[in-house]
């Protein structure tokens, strides 16, 4: 079995031991899963997630009271998971057990997936959030990432009086791919969708995934080679500079990284503040004139950025951002050219 196959069967194996029970109550059933567009999305992960989305499916409970999705990633490397009351909330125990990071752990404990550290999540961009993320492993596969955690998504006071602001969904993610998944990005800026209309457009404008064969990402360059990005920038792995500013704590203007640059993004790895080591990875969403896109870095002590960038006429790529502190990170370096 290949690489991506393997990938693909473990992590769907492991999430549908997940969801067993999860899906049920004591007097009502969901109906049944039913893929739908990425643009019907209840929450924004497509456009947080910093590896492709490539499927959405939902079901509901009691005339769409209780609302589940389910996005796979990278062709079935990962999963999120959704179940989200939009006009009640989960009981005070539920939160409790949420915040007991045994409970975590014993999420996961008949899935495969060995969770090597548990990071608590206190806030989301949207308020209150409690649970857990962590780096895991599943079976040989070393790099995945874990969470599960419940946040509240809909601000205010709903149509009950007893509402006391608890949490009203409950999320689970799991990704085990090629590329780094951003899980403290991802818990930050997870909420709720609500003009649906403009985020499916705004959804229809990422950049299509297809997945092969073989149960993985088809080859972005196949979608890709006559875009602008492609045709006006030198792809590989090179030795240069970048001019980077991280709050107060690096201004460098000279700063020497790894710099590799493919057709859908690239990486970059540099000492970073208090010379950390820092990786960072961008991907293009917009590959014509002028090109833009995401970007999002990890440093070894815990720091993170992400942000936009863009591509100017010199071929120079501007990216702004800030980190978890919410100083404000920039960086730019001049694209190779053919």
């Amino acid at each position: 079995m290949n690489s991506k196959l393997k990938i693909k069967f473990l992590v769907v194996g492991a999430i549908a031991t997940l969801l067993t029970g999860c899906q049920t109550t004591k007097n009502n059933k969901f109906s049944e899963w039913e893929q739908k567009p990425l643009g019907k999305s209840r929450f924004n992960v497509p456009t947080i997630s910093n590896v492709p989305v490539t499927k959405l499916e939902q079901n509901e409970r009691n005339n769409g009271q209780v609302q589940n999705d389910k996005w796979e990633l990278a062709c079935g490397q990962g999963f999120v998971t959704t179940a989200h009351t939009f006009d009640g909330w989960f009981v005070t125990q539920t939160e409790a057990e949420l915040a007991d990071e045994d409970e975590f752990r014993a999420t996961f404990k008949n899935t495969g997936i060995v969770i090597q550290n548990a990071i608590p999540i206190t806030s989301n961009a949207n308020g209150k959030a409690v649970g857990y993320y962590g780096d895991a492993k599943l079976n040989d596969l070393p790099n995945c990432t874990v969470a599960k955690f419940g946040v509240r998504a809909v601000r205010g006071v709903k149509i009950y009086d007893s509402d006391r602001g608890t949490i009203d969904t409950i999320v689970t993610a799991f990704y085990c791919g090629q590329s780094e998944f951003n899980m403290p990005r991802f818990t930050q800026q997870l909420s709720v969708i609500d003009d649906r209309e403009a985020y499916a457009a705004q959804v229809n404008g990422l950049p299509s995934a297809r997945c092969g064969a073989d149960g993985g990402q088809a080859d972005v360059s196949s979608q890709t080679a006559g875009t602008d990005w492609v045709s006006n920038t030198k792809l590989g792995t090179y030795e240069g500079t970048v001019d980077m500013s991280w709050g107060n704590n690096l201004q460098d203007s000279d700063l020497a990284a790894n710099i590799s640059v493919r057709d859908y993004g690239g990486a970059l790895k540099f000492a970073g503040p208090s010379k950390d080591q820092c990786n960072l990875q961008f991907r293009v969403t917009k590959y014509d004139t002028p090109e833009a896109g995401t970007w999002f870095a990890n440093c070894k002590a815990g720091d993170f950025a992400s942000g936009d960038f863009r591509v100017d006429k010199t071929r120079r790529l501007i990216a702004e951002g800030e980190n978890d502190a919410k100083d404000a990170v920039e960086f730019s370096l001049l694209l190779p050219q053919p």
